[in-house]
């Protein structure tokens, strides 16, 4: 079952409050029109009934599709500084939903899922692509380490993100943005050779494979910004 709760938003242009139905939880399984809307961007988007503005709710949810062993808890992009507190929250609600504290049925079930944290709409829309193009997410995050390394004048910093926005079997097209506005800043198309190398050369990426082992943010910015003090 996917929930939606009443929230009262405020435009951010002109001020205007509105009443809106903000999601709690999603079933991909149940409503896959759904993840669709989250794969376009049209999820929980709406217009300023004064101003016509786009209105979207910072997301606050977790989503669950059984089909794809998917379970991702849902944070707010301005929260990522507190990943450590959050990341360790999520264990418990995951724990007690489908790990050793839920009851027996719920237990099966999370046997096959695989539990996620992001911050933000980019950030889950990115754990979608990565399902639908076959990519391993802790792959994709070696990725872009390497791509940080290696690109000249990337807009790296505390304040944007490299999200990976679409893709085929010759390439990954992936961007910086803005990750509270989703402003897209810069970018570029990486061949899937590169990341096919990364799968390839498994011994001489272990090391850095191990940062996202037994984590739920599997994210390159847990290591950027490190653990808050």
């Amino acid at each position: 079952m996917s929930l939606f709760h009443p929230a009262v938003t405020t435009c951010p242009k002109c001020g205007t409050k509105a009443e809106v139905q903000r999601v709690g939880s999603v079933n991909a399984d149940r409503r896959p029109d759904y993840r669709e809307a989250i794969l376009d961007g049209s999820f929980q988007a709406a217009s300023c009934a004064k101003c016509g503005e786009k209105l979207r709710s910072p997301p606050h949810l977790t989503y669950l599709d059984v089909h794809r062993n998917s379970w991702i808890a849902v944070e707010p992009p301005n929260l990522i500084a507190q990943w450590e507190a959050a990341e360790n929250e999520v264990f418990d609600v995951f724990d007690r939903g489908f790990g050793p504290s839920a009851p027996k049925a719920a237990q099966e079930l999370g046997r096959f899922l695989r539990p996620r944290l992001v911050f933000g709409w980019a950030a889950l829309r990115e754990k979608l692509h990565c399902q639908d193009l076959g990519l391993d997410d802790t792959t994709l995050e070696l990725l872009k380490m390497a791509i940080m390394r290696q690109v000249d004048a990337a807009p790296a910093a505390d304040q944007t993100e490299l999200r990976l926005v679409a893709g085929d079997e010759a390439a990954l097209r992936l961007r910086w943005i803005e990750p509270e506005t989703e402003s897209a800043l810069a970018e570029l198309e990486v061949p899937r050779d590169v990341y096919d190398e990364i799968v390839e050369q498994a011994d001489g990426w272990a090391p850095a494979r191990e940062k996202f082992t037994g984590v739920l943010l599997v994210d390159v910015k847990r290591l950027l910004i490190g653990v808050p003090a």
